[in-house]
């Protein structure tokens, strides 16, 4: 598995690509949660972390891989919504990186209740946003970097990267930077 791929709107998804998946757990609603082997033993580990040390906010698995009928879902949804908007919350079927099973959305359980629209001031989300890197992961849509990752900021979603996070987190890197950077070398 190449864990630097890059999948968005400029780099479609190759439709060739065997995945290993694992469960991760079950979302808000109890459905299962898959993730990538390696991606999904990192989150395991990191989730584990994470939520020992907060009391009163618990991370939880919102969602991970999911198909390109999956994805058209989640599109048709937001696009009820929110109309033209959603194109800048959810990426088209094919170009959605939940879909090569590395990116993972989480909520937050907070005093008994689940909260998935998050805005990065959660004291866990903090956390996470200091350490995921420890873990292979990266923030993939952080605030300020709109115009070079082309979504919304969105504090809930993590992708996998394997050793190269800590390098994004160290000289605060897209995903896309990184690659351009490395291409230009």
């Amino acid at each position: 598995m190449n864990y630097i791929m890059l999948v968005n709107k400029d780099y479609p998804l190759n439709d060739d690509l065997e995945l290993d998946l694992i469960n991760v757990g079950k979302n808000n609603d109890g459905e299962d949660v898959y993730l990538e082997r390696k991606a999904g033993k990192a989150l395991l580990k990191m989730l584990n972390d994470v939520n020992r040390l907060f009391d009163n906010e618990k991370i939880i698995v919102s969602s991970g891989y999911r198909s390109i009928d999956d994805q058209q879902n989640v599109l048709d949804y937001y696009l009820n919504i929110e109309g033209n908007n959603a194109y800048k919350r959810v990426a088209l079927p094919g170009t959605s990186e939940h879909q090569i099973g590395l990116g993972i959305d989480i909520g937050i359980i907070k005093n008994g209740e689940y909260k998935d629209d998050l805005t990065g001031n959660e004291e866990a989300l903090k956390w996470l946003f200091e350490n995921a890197y420890k873990y292979g992961f990266i923030l993939r849509y952080p605030l300020g970097k709109e115009n070079i990752h082309g979504y919304r900021y969105e504090p809930w979603h993590f992708r996998y990267v394997g050793l190269i996070a800590k390098y994004i987190k160290e000289n605060d890197l897209t995903l896309e930077e990184y690659v351009l950077e490395k291409t230009i070398k």
